[in-house]
C-alpha cells in the first residue's frame, strides 16, 4: 500500500478520483481535488496531472472553504487589477492572430516620460515593462527601464505597486541626456512634464 503524502506526484495517489470544481474554465487552468484515505484531501494542478499532490487534513479544507465563503480570503483577482489599471488611464487593445484568434491583451499608458506596457498572453503569462517614452516599438523595445514577468495577478499588482513619478534609474538616464537642472512639473491629473532649469 503506498503511503499518500505532501508532494508525491498525484499520478501515484492510490484510488484517486479527480474532479474540477463546477465553475473552472475550458482552459484547463485550475485545480482538481479528490478525497483519499484517513478524511484527507489531495489537489493537483490540472495542467500538471502528473505533478506534485498536496495533501491536507479534512479540518484544513472545512477552515480554508469558511474562510473563503465569509470573506475572510479575498485576493484580488486579475480582472479587478485590470480594473484598476483602466482607472489609472490605460488604453487596451486585443491583437488577434491570422485565425482571428486573440493573442493577447496589452495594455499602454504614457506618463511621466515613459511608457508603461502590459502583455497578458494566459494566467500564468503575463509581462509589464516601464519604457522610455521616445520607446519606438513598445511590444519590442530596445530599452527596458523594469520589467517583470510570471503570473498575471502577480504582475499586475507589480504594476499597479510601481510609483508614476519614480523609476529605478529613469531620473538619471534623463539627466545625462538633457545635462541640465530641472523639476517635473505637474501638467494635468496623473501627468507632469520635464522643465529644465534656465538659469
Amino acid at each position: 500500500m503506498t503511503v499518500i503524502r505532501n508532494g508525491m506526484s498525484a499520478a501515484l495517489v492510490t484510488g484517486a478520483d479527480w474532479r474540477k470544481g463546477s465553475r473552472s474554465g475550458a482552459v484547463g487552468n485550475c485545480v482538481e481535488v479528490s478525497p483519499v484515505s484517513d478524511g484527507r484531501t489531495a489537489i493537483r494542478d490540472s495542467k500538471s496531472p502528473d505533478g506534485p499532490a498536496l495533501v491536507f487534513s479534512g479540518q484544513v479544507i472545512r477552515s480554508f472553504t469558511s474562510a473563503l465563503r465569509g470573506g475572510v480570503l479575498r485576493m484580488p483577482t486579475a480582472e479587478t487589477y485590470l480594473r484598476r489599471l483602466v482607472a489609472r488611464g490605460f488604453d487596451f487593445l486585443h491583437p488577434r492572430d491570422a485565425r482571428g484568434e486573440i493573442a493577447a491583451v496589452v495594455g499602454v499608458r504614457a506618463h511621466h516620460n515613459v511608457i508603461d506596457v502590459i502583455r497578458l498572453h494566459a494566467e500564468d503569462d503575463a509581462i509589464a515593462s516601464r519604457l522610455p517614452a521616445d520607446a519606438a516599438d513598445v511590444l519590442n523595445p530596445t530599452e527596458v527601464l523594469w520589467q517583470r514577468a510570471g503570473w498575471a495577478t502577480d504582475i499586475l499588482r507589480d504594476l499597479l505597486a510601481l510609483p508614476d513619478d519614480r523609476t529605478p534609474g529613469a531620473f538619471a538616464r534623463h539627466r545625462a541626456e538633457t545635462s541640465a537642472a530641472g523639476c517635473w512639473v505637474p501638467t494635468a491629473p496623473g501627468r507632469a512634464k520635464w522643465l529644465p532649469a534656465t538659469a
